[in-house]
């Protein structure tokens, strides 16, 4: 028995008990899973129904408990395959205890709430070619002109419902909270979060194993239906957004320690969730290619490329799950507020921050770099054709400025390039200056656009750049130079290097008007794809021995 406050406290170990299976049939694990977390909502919207607390958002929880209900069938339905149970999972009569009998007796906005409920239920589960046990009371909401819809259960076997959800067992351990009126809500959601984590949890142990034997479809698909249900937790949890807190912190004072952050299934979901990327790196060393390939030419690894994207919608469906606990919590106690386990709320962000996958995670990064590189002539132009003209027009002012100022400007500027000094070197250009870097891509204009620019430039390259230049034409009369320069540098410890020819304009008082940057920026991206040993086909390496 786990003795952990927040499991005592929503018996967990009793809700265990009714997802135990009896036999290898692939549904009954999930249906007894999801049918106590369907069975728990019904009792949750008819005890909403019958708060008598003015204070209570009533119609608002009602109407998130049926929204959620309507989003499990439809999970119900993604989880499910069409397998047919086994004889001893079947009877010959529908469920006479499920709690849908309760609400069918509430009042007409309920029944018509539910009537659409049941109209979920039809479209998404009457091709199964067995029935769950439930149907006789789809049939009943569904009655129109003394005709019952009997599509759903009309000569399919019937899962043994009463026998294998146990809706009494689940009354009694809902019935088992009786602090006050948020006792139930608190509880009740933090037991549909865990039925449906143990859902997720069996269908990530199925991806795990179907990647080891390279059945990459397979594994994407189990991974697929995690992150829709993780969609769906995201959006259930917040239903505590409902409490009224005059009555729940009591309740948190009573429970103490008690707290969902406790979950070991959300733990053990997150460390199952990491163990899903090893298949991919026997999966590179079998191929001997890198991440960076995948993702370059991911035609040549579609169904590995396709596992891994979708281990990307993974990691951001579990963030979202924890900051959707974590802004609830801001809400509820404040950001200020030590948790049940003695740690600041705050400290809930490092959850939903740091990334799950280090490696796709700079892999990613080393995309970007490579690809803005490899497409740099042509950046920002999609803007630039929608811009007005004169925007985009280049300034063109003569001024006679003195040889040695431009002579002393320019070793200024190559100075704080190399020392990646970004307040002088923007110190030497005039406020509404530009930079055009490369020639014919959009240009970075005013402070504001140079400093883009020139952080861009410091956070790809090391600050050991060596930048020499080669060839120097001043021209005072029209305030104007030109000068051709070579840059050798490092990004993450890989080698650049790279040539070209920069003109700049000055004004009057010597300030830079303008800078236009003339050099193939595809050339780095060719240096960093052989680096990761992907070869573009786009280039030859005859371009990269510069």
């Amino acid at each position: 028995m786990d003795t952990r406050p927040y499991e005592l406290y929503i018996s967990l170990d009793r809700i265990k008990s009714l997802w135990k299976c009896e036999t290898n049939w692939q549904n009954e694990l999930p249906l007894r899973a999801i049918f106590v977390a369907l069975e728990l909502s019904f009792l949750l919207i008819h005890e909403t129904t019958q708060d008598p607390r003015s204070t209570v958002r009533s119609e608002e929880r009602i109407n998130r408990l049926f929204s959620g209900s309507r989003q499990q069938v439809e999970l119900l339905k993604e989880v499910l395959n069409t397998t047919l149970p086994p004889e001893s999972s079947l009877c010959n009569e529908q469920s006479t205890k499920t709690n849908l009998k309760i609400l069918i007796a509430s009042d007409e906005k309920i029944i018509q709430r539910l009537k659409t409920w049941s109209y979920t239920y039809t479209i998404f589960l009457q091709q199964f070619p067995f029935a769950l046990g439930i149907e006789q009371y789809i049939d009943m909401l569904q009655l129109e002109e003394g005709m019952t819809n009997k599509i759903l259960s009309r000569e399919k076997p019937v899962f043994n419902y009463d026998k294998l959800i146990n809706p009494d067992v689940i009354v009694q351990i809902f019935n088992l909270r009786v602090f006050n009126q948020e006792d139930r809500l608190f509880a009740t959601v933090h037991q549909i979060t865990e039925c449906w984590l143990f859902v997720a949890l069996d269908l990530l142990k199925k991806s795990e194993l179907k990647a080891q034997i390279s059945n990459w479809q397979d594994a994407t698909d189990q991974i697929s239906k995690v992150c829709s249900i993780l969609n769906y937790l995201s959006e259930h949890i917040l239903l505590l957004e409902t409490m009224v807190l005059a009555d729940y912190h009591p309740l948190r004072v009573n429970l103490r320690d008690a707290s969902g952050a406790q979950s070991n299934q959300a733990f053990e979901l997150v460390t199952l969730a990491k163990s899903l990327f090893f298949p991919i790196r026997e999966y590179l060393k079998e191929h001997k290619c890198s991440l960076l390939d995948i993702y370059y030419t991911p035609s040549k690894h579609t169904p590995v490329y396709q596992y891994i994207e979708a281990l990307s919608s993974l990691e951001t469906r579990l963030s979202r799950f924890f900051f959707c606990h974590y802004k609830l919590a801001t809400e509820i106690i404040g950001s200020e507020s030590l948790g049940s386990l003695g740690f600041e709320v705050q400290a809930l962000i490092k959850r939903f921050i740091d990334p799950l996958y280090l490696e796709l995670d700079e892999v990613r990064y080393q995309y970007v770099v490579i690809t803005n590189f490899e497409y740099g002539k042509c950046a920002g132009n999609l803007i630039s054709s929608l811009e007005p003209k004169e925007l985009s027009k280049t300034i063109d002012e003569i001024a006679e400025v003195p040889h040695y100022l431009i002579s002393c400007q320019i070793s200024q500027y190559i100075k704080a390039i190399c020392e990646h000094d970004i307040d002088s070197w923007l110190a030497l250009f005039e406020p509404d200056a530009s930079i055009e870097d490369p020639y014919g891509s959009r240009a970075f204009r005013n402070h504001s656009g140079l400093k883009v620019f020139f952080r861009g430039f410091i956070k790809i390259f090391a600050s050991d750049i060596e930048l020499k230049d080669k060839r120097m034409l001043i021209s005072p009369e029209l305030g104007k130079a030109e000068f051709d320069w070579e840059i050798n540098t490092t990004h993450k410890s890989i080698p650049i290097k790279f040539m070209g020819t920069e003109k700049i304009q000055f004004a009057q008082n010597g300030k830079i008007k303008n800078v236009q940057v003339f050099h193939d920026p595809s050339v780095i991206s060719e240096q960093l794809l052989v680096h990761h040993g992907v070869i573009s086909p786009k280039f030859s390496l005859e371009k990269i021995s510069i």
